[in-house]
């Protein structure tokens, strides 16, 4: 199944789909499709399983990324169908929206084990809780970090002072 062929079904399924298109290579130029899809945060495991499901072959899952953009915290699940076919892979992204006043959202664990590293880094550096999370130790900050501090977040639950090693070299300088 093709892009657009994905991209109808997402549609067809009452979601919100955006097609992106992108030309890619030196010498050989190609065009790399990629599909963004915005997801309610109840029906995000939904949304998963409905790519399993119309898949041909498992979507190979890349990373969940996340941003903050003022009100809310974004998340993208990156995802690749067709993985390692020559000028047949494409990008399937789910983007869910936060708002910082609720960021819990479900855990898609039980669906892709491999999520459970976002999910863990998404935790700890943003403040996403995810339900039924089963592991949910630092994966980066150390047990003493402080609670409620969070280091990808540019409000006041962000960073303060940070011990920035890369920039000593201003100590000596006059």
């Amino acid at each position: 199944m093709n892009a657009e062929e994905t991209m109808q079904k997402f549609q067809q399924e009452g979601y919100e789909v955006r097609l992106q298109e992108r030309e890619a290579g030196v010498k050989n130029k190609v065009k790399r499709k990629s599909l963004w899809i915005k997801v309610n945060k109840e029906k995000i495991r939904e949304a998963v399983e409905f790519l399993m499901e119309i898949s041909e072959e498992y979507p190979h899952f890349s990373i969940i990324s996340a941003s903050d953009e003022g009100n809310e915290i974004i998340l993208n699940y990156h995802f690749t169908l067709g993985y390692g076919k020559l000028l047949e892979e494409f990008a399937v992204t789910f983007q869910v929206a936060l708002p910082k006043n609720d960021l819990n959202i479900k855990s898609i664990t039980n669906l892709v084990p491999a999520a459970i590293f976002s999910e863990r880094e998404i935790r700890e550096m943003v403040g996403v809780e995810f339900e039924e999370l089963a592991d949910k130790r630092h994966l980066f900050l150390t047990k003493d970090f402080p609670d409620g501090v969070y280091p990808w977040r540019r409000d006041e639950t962000g960073v303060k002072e940070t011990n920035k090693l890369y920039e000593t070299w201003k100590e000596g300088v006059k």
